[in-house]
């Protein structure tokens, strides 16, 4: 029964697997996909100082987005606008050469995040700034509530440089109307610090945004979720139960002939 059982679960797997390949090519993303590696690319080459060759992989990226079919990959006026705004950035911040080694990798790895957010279809790499970014919010409380402005300014500063980050993703990613609270949250955050930082406003208005940014990361991972692997997960507990049914059956039906030759 064991050996039948992991039959059945190889065979699932390979069924989900082929077909999630499959549809890959018929979907045209293999240039899109090869264009997110080469940001990839052009991040690590960026923090080993290697600037040339970070450049002509952005030419290289460039002379490959100009290349793809817009309309057919389903991008959006924003989604153009975003990446080649983060693009551009990018460019300027490998080539100039007052730009210090932390600012080059930050303004490379928003570009990274934003050409992500388009590619993936399944658990974008911004969702892993979660734990960074609710970390910071409750740190700047932390601070806010021991008395300690110049700490929390700086928790405060850390915070708002994380976000804008992985904003033009968020910008390609989120829904419209969860960007809007998204971005007005932050706004307000920004502004209570110099308005009222003796105030309770400050306290409350972190807590409802941990709360609400647990919610939005929550819902994008669902939304992101791969239905091929939900498929092999569903398909396999149905396996599951039907053999441990069998099993169970034919347990109770050996029982019962024993009990009849015993009578």
């Amino acid at each position: 029964m064991r050996q039948v059982f992991i039959f059945i679960f190889c065979i699932c797997l390979y069924m989900s697997t082929a077909g999630y390949g499959y549809a890959t090519e018929v979907n045209g993303q293999h240039t899109w996909k090869e264009l997110n590696q080469t940001t990839d690319h052009v991040l690590q080459l960026v923090k080993q100082e290697k600037f040339e060759e970070a450049k002509q992989l952005l030419d290289y990226f460039s002379d490959g987005f100009i290349q793809l079919d817009f309309k057919a990959e389903g991008f959006t006026m924003n989604e153009m606008r975003t990446i080649t705004m983060t693009f551009e950035q990018s460019v300027e911040a490998v080539t100039a050469a007052e730009k210090s080694l932390d600012e080059r990798i930050y303004t490379v790895t928003t570009f990274r995040l934003a050409v992500d957010a388009l590619s993936s279809e399944h658990h974008p790499l911004w969702l892993q700034s979660e734990g960074t970014l609710l970390n910071q919010l409750a740190l700047i409380k932390q601070e806010h509530q021991n008395g300690q402005p110049e700490a929390m300014q700086h928790r405060m500063n850390t915070f708002l440089r994380h976000y804008q980050m992985i904003r033009p993703a968020l910008t390609i990613d989120l829904e419209p109307h969860l960007l809007q609270q998204v971005e007005s949250q932050v706004t307000y955050l920004d502004n209570l610090r110099v308005d009222g930082l003796n105030s309770d406003k400050l306290t409350a208005h972190i807590e409802m945004m941990e709360a609400d940014f647990a919610k939005v990361f929550e819902r994008v991972k669902e939304d992101s979720a791969d239905p091929s692997l939900l498929w092999v997960m569903i398909t396999i507990g149905g396996m599951i139960v039907l053999s441990l049914s069998y099993v169970g059956v034919k347990k109770y039906r050996a029982e019962k002939g024993k009990v009849r030759m015993k009578e």
